[in-house]
């Protein structure tokens, strides 16, 4: 049972109940598409003397992954109470 801040009081009511994303500064670089990393990682490889059908495939699943990470981050709840005794307004953020 939540309390509230306030007053402590447990006689507090649920208003509203919103999903909220975390904002990463990784999650900037999600606009780049898994092709787009593949052709950087062929360019990096054919530098460095390597086959670029490796370099590419390499490319390919690191791009993957990354929007696999950007994709699943957590997002947060967040509660909107109002205590019923001093009517005051309080938020409780919940990580999922």
């Amino acid at each position: 049972m939540q309390q509230c801040p306030h007053c402590h009081s447990e006689h507090v009511q649920l208003l509203k109940q919103t999903e909220q994303r975390q904002h990463s500064p990784l999650s900037r670089l999600s606009t780049f598409s898994p092709m787009t990393l593949a052709t950087v990682a062929m360019q990096m490889s054919k530098r460095m003397h390597i086959h670029p059908l490796f370099g590419g495939c390499i490319g390919l699943v690191v791009g993957g992954m990354f929007l696999l990470y950007v994709e699943y981050q957590s997002e947060i709840t967040v509660l909107h109470y109002q205590c019923e005794q001093c009517q005051q307004h309080f938020e409780i953020r919940q990580v999922d």
